[in-house]
């Protein structure tokens, strides 16, 4: 069962541009990990320090498994300076979706599109 990984934290004013370019930096590492799909940062458009990070993993266990392994800390390494303060972590399994612009919602009970 896919997941996503939901972190999120308060960046301080000064500090947006390097996060950002900090997270530009550990996906590049992160990219080919086994059981990971894709990232998406998002800044907050009302209140500017705040963001959220969105994983998308294949599995928990894929996830967890890279998560458990010290690589992880080194490549994630850059972006630990900016919100180690304010930092959390949530994990969601994927229940149901819907592709706007595919095949319709997914997920159990979903009504397939006349």
């Amino acid at each position: 069962m896919s997941i996503r990984v939901v972190m999120t934290a308060t960046i301080k004013p000064e500090d947006a541009e390097a996060f950002e370019k900090a997270y530009l930096e550990v996906t590049g590492k992160v990219r080919g990990t086994p059981g990971h799909v894709r990232d998406v940062l998002l800044r907050d458009s009302e209140d500017a320090t705040r963001y959220s990070l969105i994983a998308e993993w294949e599995s928990e266990g894929l996830f967890r498994a890279w998560a458990d392994d010290p690589e992880h800390m080194r490549q994630s390494a850059a972006m630990y300076p900016y919100w180690a303060d304010s930092f959390r972590r949530s994990i969601y399994q994927v229940r149901a979706s819907l592709d706007s612009h595919g095949a319709g919602p997914s997920g159990p009970g979903a009504v397939p599109a006349e």
